[in-house]
């Protein structure tokens, strides 16, 4: 059977450049602040949290340590491996899944983590609503989301490709020699809010440009105060245009999918 949800072998560099432990805590560590300011200082002791699509699991044991428990869930059983292999602490497991299909209770989470992973699923509709089934009812989402109209596609660093209809994007790649099928899914931030509509949605991408320090973001952002304020205004003016957006989602009670 075909996974509903795109490994990590395209491209062949993606599971060597996730299981860069400096990256991977780098990006931990911007999370811990985001959630940090929703749920208060870490620790989180009674806190048990999912990451999905959490690769060679370094974001998942990172939490882990923060938490009561953490869950790591992917469709690549080689990033498993060695999420496996490199973090064995008791409150952390790791799980394969081939579909957006949780396999958990609902209501069994009281955060889960979706770092740039909607792009590699199919029926992201379906993913969004499993996320809903199984987080608590106070409980948050982190989502990260990378933008379809930003100049320079971050998976295959080709200029444009993500604007592309499928085909011209695949054509494209080829011709690169960066790729045989591009399967990459991004949104725009229009489309992307509409599927968001069965949660309460804050947006914390332009307060972690104008406050690196704050959310631990400072190596990804350019330097200098006044430059990234700017930023953080024409990300509040235009923000489909950023490369990445953070969310933090909370379930609408009387909301459906």
């Amino acid at each position: 059977m075909t996974p509903e949800i795109v490994g990590y072998a395209s491209p062949p560099d993606q599971l060597a450049r996730m299981a860069d432990l400096r990256r991977g805590v780098r990006k931990a560590r911007k999370i811990r602040r985001v959630l940090e300011a929703e749920l208060g200082p870490a620790p989180w002791p009674r806190l048990r949290g999912l990451d999905v699509g959490c690769g060679p699991g370094t974001i998942t044991a990172y939490l882990a340590k923060l938490s009561g428990a953490f869950v790591g869930v992917d469709v690549d059983e080689a990033a498993l491996a060695l999420a496996r292999d490199r973090f064995g602490a008791a409150n952390v497991e790791f799980r394969l899944i081939s579909s957006p299909a949780l396999p958990f209770a609902e209501e069994a989470f009281d955060v889960v983590v979706l770092n740039h992973v909607y792009e590699h699923v199919a029926d992201v509709r379906k993913l969004f609503a499993e996320v809903r089934r199984v987080l608590r009812p106070a409980g948050r989402v982190y989502l990260a989301a990378a933008g379809k109209y930003q100049v320079v596609e971050p998976h295959y660093y080709l200029p444009f490709l993500s604007w592309l209809p499928p085909r011209a994007a695949t054509a494209y790649l080829k011709l690169s020699g960066r790729g045989r099928r591009y399967d990459v899914r991004l949104l725009s931030y229009r489309r992307l809010r509409r599927l968001l509509a069965p949660f309460e949605v804050k947006e914390y991408t332009a307060a972690v440009v104008a406050d690196a320090a704050k959310f631990a973001a400072e190596e990804a952002l350019p330097p200098g105060r006044a430059l990234r304020g700017a930023l953080a205004a024409a990300v509040r003016l235009a923000p489909g245009l950023a490369p990445t957006r953070i969310f933090v989602l909370r379930k609408r009670v009387d909301a459906s999918l």
